[in-house]
């Protein structure tokens, strides 16, 4: 049967529409699966695919008996896949600021559906999938926005360093940037070990953000870091701290330094600067300024003063030049050296001829300079440098605290001028750092040792098991053991009635040290009211246990900031709590008739 002629254009019509739609369809699949399917399935993969950090856990850090002093908490970025949201969970916007403590336009804006795309680089519209909506959010807050059920709400965990105990040794510790960055001390010396390793997972997510377990590709597992037990003792640290902070309340210098350490094992159990800053507020500028966080013991210089007298006279007693008895002409205004007559310095208080000894308790410059004279005439101008360069002047100590260490400024002969040699035996015309000078009094003590300073004692595995334990090891012998006890003898004078530190004076205890009074450099001339006042020594003398630097720069008040004055006493203060700390036993004081006789 055919159809109607009428009606056969009509089916034409149907079978040529029918046949377009199949063959648009056709198209469309065909440009779907060979044109645009590589860019599709890219953009797919994209949209399921993640690579999640796994960051590492930083190690802590605690001193000699386990007290925590760096740690590291767990916090959380709160953000939102705007793709996720539901109508009904953008009108929870304001609840959300609430819980993150933040003005709500700013969530209502992140929450807006314009934010569910952004240009790139070349101008082409790719899809967001997080936007930050606050940092570093604590455990008790995250659970407070979890608890909102909001879609597409979550947090990334990552760690945030800690300094619980404030301030406390904040120029050995250093500290960790808000980019996770270590700025400085151990924190940066010692970045390799603490950091560890972070890890990461490559997996799929579906459509509601969740991950797919069975795809997951990869999985690295995050190894955290070593931890680090220093030498120092937080008693001992917070004494430090302490006495400079009352120094500064009496005397309010520009700066103050205090290190304690083991003489005979190089190390620290304390170093203290002033001003001082709270490690968990760094980037504070009024709270942590950055002229308080300069390490002065590491990176400052000055003239030491009568401090370094104690190089010239141990290293003529190894040479035989001279003994405690060897008398002095402290007299005299010009002495004759190498063929020609050099002026001495000026001192204190006359003198006369006086027995070393006295010259050592009293401090007098001429008859120090007078026996550097004698060292440099016998052995030589180099070799007398190289006494000096024995003791570690001139060249950094090699503490693992990252700040800006110096070497200090010591000159060699061909630059000296017509004076120097009468300057610099007294501490002038060289330039020290505070550790430098702790470091040279700490060779004394330990029998002519001059040993490397240690900050760390020992480095920990995330298990607690030792992974290494750094041991005592000297740097080379700055005078024999025994010119080194010999000088130790006259230093225990110093600390009497009879010397110049009478208020370092322990009873029951045998203190051996000096101290040193420096005029400051003033536009070009020393200043009669800028000082520099320290005082460098060690107890018991005759089995030293504690060493113990204090330098105060420019203290003020009434007269002159003598050593003996400003710094003794805060050596005094340190000493007794760490005697009480560490329960040194009294040992040999020195009988103080037999000292009056000796003079």
């Amino acid at each position: 049967m055919s159809l109607p002629h009428a009606r056969r254009p009509r089916l034409r019509i149907l079978v040529w529409l029918v046949s377009a739609g199949f063959a648009l369809l056709l198209a469309k699949l065909v440009q779907l699966h060979a044109v645009d399917g590589p860019r599709l399935r890219a953009k797919a993969l994209e949209a399921r695919s993640e690579r999640s950090e796994r960051p590492s856990r930083r190690g802590e850090i605690r001193d000699r008996q386990g007290n925590l002093l760096a740690a590291t908490d767990t916090v959380w970025d709160i953000g939102l896949d705007p793709h996720v949201l539901a109508p009904e969970d953008r009108a929870r916007a304001p609840e959300v600021a609430a819980r993150l403590g933040l003005p709500a336009s700013v969530v209502l804006a992140a929450f807006a559906e314009e934010r569910r795309t952004r240009l790139d680089a070349s101008g082409a519209a790719r899809d967001v999938r997080w936007i930050v909506l606050a940092k570093e959010v604590d455990e008790a807050r995250k659970r407070e926005v979890d608890a909102l059920g909001v879609r597409g709400l979550y947090g990334q965990p990552r760690f945030r360093r800690a300094y619980p105990q404030g301030s406390l040794a904040a120029h050995v510790l250093g500290y960790i940037n808000h980019e996770g960055i270590p700025v400085s001390g151990v924190e940066k010396t010692f970045d390799d070990l603490l950091r560890g390793q972070d890890g990461w997972v490559e997996s799929e997510r579906d459509g509601r953000r969740r991950e797919i377990v069975a795809r997951r590709l990869r999985d690295v597992p995050a190894v955290d870091g070593q931890s680090l037990e220093l030498t120092l003792d937080s008693v001992i640290q917070s004494a430090c701290e302490e006495a400079l902070a009352q120094v500064v309340r009496q005397h309010r210098p520009k700066g103050a330094v205090a290190i304690v350490s083991e003489p005979r094992t190089g190390r620290l159990l304390a170093l203290a600067c002033w001003p001082t800053f709270d490690l968990n507020r760094f980037n504070d500028r009024e709270a942590a300024p950055l002229d308080a966080q300069r390490n002065r013991a590491l990176a400052d210089i000055y003239e030491p003063g009568s401090v370094f007298k104690v190089v010239s006279v141990a290293g003529a007693l190894e040479s035989g030049l001279v003994t405690p008895d060897t008398p002095l002409d402290c007299s005299a205004d010009t002495v004759p050296y190498r063929g020609r007559m050099v002026a001495m310095p000026g001192d204190s208080h006359r003198m006369g001829v006086e027995p070393l000894r006295a010259v050592v308790w009293e401090s007098s410059n001429r008859g120090t300079v007078q026996v550097a004279m004698r060292y440099a005439e016998r052995h030589g101008e180099e070799r007398y440098v190289e006494l000096l360069r024995g003791f570690g002047f001139g060249a950094e100590t090699g503490l693992p605290v990252a700040g800006g260490e110096v070497r200090g400024i010591l000159h060699a002969p061909s630059r000296w001028d017509g004076l120097t040699i009468s300057r610099l035996p007294m501490g002038h015309s060289v330039s020290v750092t505070p550790m430098q000078m702790h470091l040279a009094m700490a060779a004394i003590a330990a029998d002519g040792l001059l040993m490397r300073p240690l900050v760390v004692g020992r480095v920990l595995n995330p298990d607690g098991s030792v992974a290494i334990e750094y041991a005592p090891r000297p740097r080379g012998r700055a005078v024999s053991a025994a010119a080194a006890r010999q000088m130790a003898d006259l230093l225990r004078g110093v600390c009497t009635r009879q010397g110049t530190a009478a208020a370092a004076e322990i009873p029951g205890y045998d203190v051996a040290g000096k101290t040193g009074t420096t005029q400051k450099l003033v536009n070009g001339r020393y200043s009669s009211a800028h000082h520099v006042a320290s005082f460098s020594g060690f107890l018991p003398a005759s089995d030293p246990r504690l060493a113990i630097t204090v330098v105060v720069d420019e203290p003020t008040g009434s007269g002159v900031g003598y050593g003996g004055k400003v710094s003794a006493p805060v050596f005094r203060e340190i000493a007794q709590r760490a005697i009480r700390r560490l329960e040194i036993p009294p040992a040999n004081p020195a009988p103080r008739g037999r000292l009056v006789a000796e003079r």
